[in-house]
Formats: C-alpha cells, sequence, structure tokens
C-alpha cells in the first residue's frame, strides 16, 4: 500500500505541476524582453500587449483565437499592460478567448513608462500594440487592431 501511494504521489508530481506552470502569468518587469526574445532565437512570432479595459484589443483577442485555430504552431506571446493584481482577471480572459494555453506575462513595475521604452521608445502606451518578429527577431510594430487575414498574411510572409 506504501509502495502505491509513493507511486500515486510521484504521479501526481509529474503531471499535475507543468500543467499549473503552464498556463501561468509571468510578471513582466526590466529584462523580460530580451527574456522573451532569447527562448526564441531563430523563430518567427508574435509579441501582443493589451489591456482588461481595452475595447479594441477584446476584438484583438477573438482575431488571435481565430488565427490559432487556422495555425496551431503559431507562436504567441501575451503581454497584458494591466497591474500584476489583476493577474486572475488577466488568465480569466485569455480563457475565456480559448487562448488561456499562450505564454502570458503581465506588467509588474510600477514605472511603466520604462517597460513600455524598453520594448520600443517609439511607444507611448497606445493599445493594442503588437509586435510580427521574423526569424531573424526583425519587428514590424503595429499600434492599433489586427485582423486574422493580418496574421494569415503575416504567417504566409515568414513560413519557409
Amino acid at each position: 500500500m506504501k509502495k502505491l501511494c509513493a507511486l500515486l504521489c510521484l504521479f501526481m508530481t509529474f503531471f499535475s505541476v507543468p500543467l499549473l506552470a503552464e498556463n501561468q502569468t509571468h510578471p513582466f518587469v526590466a529584462g523580460s524582453l530580451n527574456e522573451i526574445l532569447k527562448t526564441r532565437q531563430g523563430k518567427p512570432f508574435i509579441l501582443m500587449f493589451w489591456s482588461l479595459d481595452c475595447a479594441s484589443c477584446m476584438r484583438d483577442l477573438d482575431a488571435l483565437a481565430a488565427s490559432m485555430k487556422k495555425h496551431p504552431k503559431l507562436d504567441l506571446v501575451m503581454v497584458s499592460t494591466d497591474e500584476a493584481e489583476f493577474a486572475g482577471e488577466v488568465s480569466d480572459m485569455l480563457a475565456k478567448h480559448e487562448l488561456k494555453q499562450l505564454e502570458s506575462w503581465i506588467f509588474s513595475e510600477s514605472n511603466t513608462q520604462r517597460l513600455r521604452y524598453e520594448v520600443d521608445s517609439s511607444w507611448y502606451g497606445e493599445l493594442p500594440r503588437s509586435y510580427f518578429y521574423d526569424a531573424g527577431h526583425n519587428r514590424l510594430p503595429v499600434s492599433g487592431a489586427i485582423t486574422a487575414e493580418h496574421i494569415d498574411a503575416w504567417v504566409t510572409a515568414v513560413s519557409p
């Protein structure tokens, strides 16, 4: 019986911890962009900045969800510009839009202007703000709403 309990505990450890970590919202602080870029060297991806109180962002979440269904290997990183105390609501909103499985970050420093400047010195905080990175990490910044067609065109352009 003790062996069975030990085996069950081991099983729970291996299979429950990754599931919790997978949907965790990471704190976005100084240096986080470099971490995101480093883990994606040589790979195209989209970096999306959004907020819970941004109406255009909600439409973008729908477009992103549609694109994820059409392009399941699309690498999309979500960064909420809301305060860290809203991490639960951010996770709930991503789940509502069927984007819960994505890598998610939330601003976690009081000096949000500094965080925005580190991402892009020409970004003044308008949302939604998307960055389309190619494999060489050249990026195309887009302020305002994006569409599924816009994402489709980018996927076609960066696909080998």
